[in-house]
């Protein structure tokens, strides 16, 4: 790729998201009958993306003067990763590229889906505690410091509630930037590689959330394995490349040590079993799979049961996030107001 067709990419594209539509594009154009360079062309033609065309008619063109499909898009790590590329190879070998872009199209459309799943149902909730968030500063930062000078005037101590607002309140304001260091550190620490490696172990440990965040990994692992078996791929280079596909350190950990064992023998499900980070029903599923010789359907049947699973964790799991967001912001609320009126009570109350 050209240098300023990388800073394109870098600057203006993001070709990962748009790689499910060029997929489809050029599934159809194949299965059309069309071959794969006069695919490559007119998709170039027609794209609205500023990377796909320039991409494409690049490597219908050394297609052309006899290059490997495989080889050229495996230069563009920036959109291919080494499982697109597996299973382009395989599919360009077998000489079936109709099949595995169909294939691999349907695979990153249920990634895909299950992304904007994630991202519809946790926008609001984070909205939700941004909100309270941003709400309560306020109140601690602007509205209490308001009253703060009536209060000292009082010649009795004020209630407890109050004293405690105002605690709080001089305490956020003197010390709040050290929260925000704190958190400006963590973020820049999450950054690097053992910070991400650490936040991926919290994750997949937290109450709720990492039950979550495991069966969406094994999800996506369990689908992208039965994709490669599906392609015609060995077990072992199966399971390393479907290592990769884990975004959770911790769990692409886990995936690469399976895949070693395999590779040396080891029985997959036992692998599995002593990982600790899969369910019951999907080792079952993959024992039945070694059993019969039929582990790729048995992987896409263990991957549908968890996207089920984890839109019904999801649903209850928000069903509890939101109102406790709703309480804890109204609970906060309610104290200052209720501090509020005590203090102008009993200021009420010596005037009498």
């Amino acid at each position: 790729m050209s240098r300023f067709l990388k800073l394109q990419v870098n600057l203006f594209d993001r070709p990962r998201k748009q790689l499910p539509l060029f997929l489809e594009q050029i599934a159809t154009l194949l299965a059309a009958g069309l071959p794969i360079d006069i695919a490559l062309r007119s998709v170039g033609r027609d794209s609205n993306s500023s990377y796909f065309p320039t991409m494409a008619i690049a490597t219908a063109a050394r297609l052309e003067k006899g290059e490997l499909l495989s080889d050229i898009l495996e230069e563009e790590d920036k959109t291919f990763n080494a499982f697109d590329i597996a299973i382009i190879r395989t599919s360009e070998t077998s000489g079936d590229l109709v099949e595995g872009f169909s294939q691999l199209f349907k695979y990153h459309k249920k990634r895909d889906a299950l992304r904007q799943k994630l991202r519809t149902t946790f926008t609001y909730p984070a909205i939700l505690a941004a909100a309270s968030i941003i709400t309560i500063i306020i109140l601690l930062t602007v509205v209490i410091p308001q009253f703060e000078p009536i209060l000292v005037q009082q010649k009795n101590a004020p209630p407890l509630i109050t004293l405690m607002m105002l605690s709080s309140s001089h305490f956020l304001m003197e010390y709040g930037w050290i929260a925000i260091t704190v958190a400006m550190f963590l973020i820049l620490y999450f950054q690097t590689p053992p910070g991400r490696k650490q936040f991926h172990s919290w994750i997949i440990r937290a109450p709720r959330v990492g039950f979550i965040a495991e069966s969406i990994a094994v999800e996506q692992w369990s689908r992208g394995v039965a994709l490669l078996l599906d392609r015609g791929i060995p077990l072992p280079k199966a399971l390393e490349l479907g290592a990769t596909l884990y975004v959770n350190e911790e769990m692409r950990t886990v995936g690469q040590r399976i895949a070693k064992q395999t590779m040396e023998g080891r029985q997959l499900t036992n692998s599995m079993t002593e990982a600790g980070h899969f369910p019951d029903s999907i080792i079952q599923l993959a024992r039945i799979g070694e059993e019969t010789g039929n582990l790729g359907t048995m992987f896409e049947k263990s991957a549908d049961y968890l996207a089920t699973e984890i839109q019904s964790k999801l649903e209850a799991t928000i069903s509890i996030l939101e109102p406790l967001i709703i309480i804890v912001l109204g609970g906060i609320v309610a104290l200052v107001v209720i501090a509020l009126m005590t203090t102008t009570m009993s200021l009420n109350l010596m005037v009498i």
